[in-house]
C-alpha cells in the first residue's frame, strides 16, 4: 500500500461542487492484485456534511486496488446506501452492523478481488458495554486461495490516560476490558485463523506498561500491530491530528506474510487542506495496511 506524502495547501472552506475536483494532485494509494490492501476508517458521524458522501466517494474512487475498507461512526443507513451506489453496487457491497441512527460499523468490500464468505455479524454482545454499545463486527473472507477474519471495532473514547481498574465506568478500564474479551474470544474461537483487527481502539500503543490497555496483545507473540512503528514515529503520520495521537490500529494475529502499513493522509491530497478534509469528511485520517503473498 503505497503513499506519497506531499505538502498541504492553504486550509479554507470550500463548496463542494460535483463538476470541480476536490484533488490538488494525483492520489497515489495504491494496492495490487497479487496483495490484500485493507483500510481502518472513522469517518466521523457519516455523514457528517451534506456533501461528505460526494468526497468519500470521489476520495475511494480515486484509490486503486484497495479491497477493503472498515469503518466506524456510520451513522445513518441511507447515506450509506447512497455511497455504495455511488461507488458501483456491481462491484463495491456494504454492511453495516445497526440500521439505526447509532455510531455503527461497516465493511465496505470490493468485489472484483475478494470473495465473502458469509454476511458479517456481531460478536460479543453480552459485553457491549465494555465496547461503548458497539459489539465488534466480524466478515471472513477469501482473498488468493486464503481464507481471512477480518474483526471491525470502534472502542470508547476519552479518559484522562490513567487506568483505575477498581472503577467500571472508567474510560481506560473499559477499553481494557473489551481488549481483554476481544483476545479471548479469538483464541477460543479463532485460535487457528488468521485474522485481522481493524479499527478506531481511541487509545495509544506507546502507553506505559501501567496505563497501557493494549498489553495483553502487545507480550502475545502471535499479535502484533502492523502500525506500531508508526505510533512510534512522526506525529504528523499520526492518525488524529487534532490531539495529535495516533488512535486507529491494525492488529494482525497468527499472520505468517509481509505486510507494510501506512497512515493514508488525504488531507494532502486536497484542495483546501485538512481545513476542508475536517470540515466535510472526518477528524480522523485512515490507516491501511498491504498484506503480500510472494515470499510465502
Amino acid at each position: 500500500l503505497c503513499l506519497l506524502f506531499i505538502s498541504c495547501s492553504k486550509e479554507e472552506d470550500y463548496i463542494f461542487n460535483p463538476s470541480d475536483s476536490i484533488f490538488n494532485s494525483s492520489l497515489n494509494i495504491v494496492g495490487t492484485n497479487q496483495t490484500l490492501d485493507l483500510i481502518t476508517w472513522n469517518i466521523e458521524n457519516f455523514p457528517k456534511n451534506d456533501s461528505t458522501i460526494d468526497y468519500v466517494s470521489d476520495l475511494i474512487h480515486a484509490f486503486n486496488d484497495i479491497d477493503i475498507i472498515a469503518l466506524q461512526e456510520i451513522s445513518n443507513q441511507s447515506a450509506f446506501n447512497s455511497l455504495v451506489n455511488t461507488l458501483g453496487s456491481d462491484v463495491w457491497v456494504g454492511y453495516r452492523g445497526s440500521d439505526s441512527n447509532y455510531q455503527s460499523l461497516a465493511y465496505l468490500i470490493n468485489t472484483s478481488n475478494v470473495e465473502i464468505i458469509g454476511n458479517p455479524y456481531s460478536i460479543l454482545e453480552e459485553h457491549e458495554y465494555y465496547f461503548a454499545y458497539r459489539p465488534p463486527y466480524v466478515t471472513k473472507i477469501l482473498f488468493n486461495n486464503q481464507e481471512y477474519i477480518l474483526i471491525d471495532v470502534h472502542l470508547k473514547c476519552c479518559g484522562d490516560g490513567q487506568l483505575d481498574e477498581s472503577d467500571s465506568s472508567d474510560e481506560e478500564t473499559r477499553r481494557l476490558w473489551a481488549n481483554y474479551y476481544l483476545k479471548q474470544y479469538i483464541d477460543t474461537v479463532f485460535s487457528d485463523e488468521l485474522v485481522i483487527v481493524l479499527g478506531d481502539f481511541n487509545d495509544e500503543l506507546t502507553d506505559q506498561d501501567l496505563n497501557n490497555v493494549f498489553q495483553d496483545f502487545i507480550l502475545d507473540p502471535n499479535y502484533y500491530f502492523a502500525d506500531f512503528d508508526i505510533a512510534n514515529g512522526d506525529s504528523n503520520n499520526w492518525s488524529f491530528p487534532g490531539w495529535p495521537s495516533h488512535l486507529d490500529h491494525i492488529l494482525m494475529v497468527n499472520q505468517p506474510f509481509v505486510y507494510v502499513a501506512n497512515t493514508l493522509r488525504l488531507d494532502d491530497y486536497i484542495i483546501g487542506g485538512w481545513g476542508r478534509y475536517d470540515n466535510y469528511i472526518s477528524d480522523h485520517r485512515p490507516v491501511g495496511v498491504s498484506i503480500s503473498f510472494d515470499n510465502y
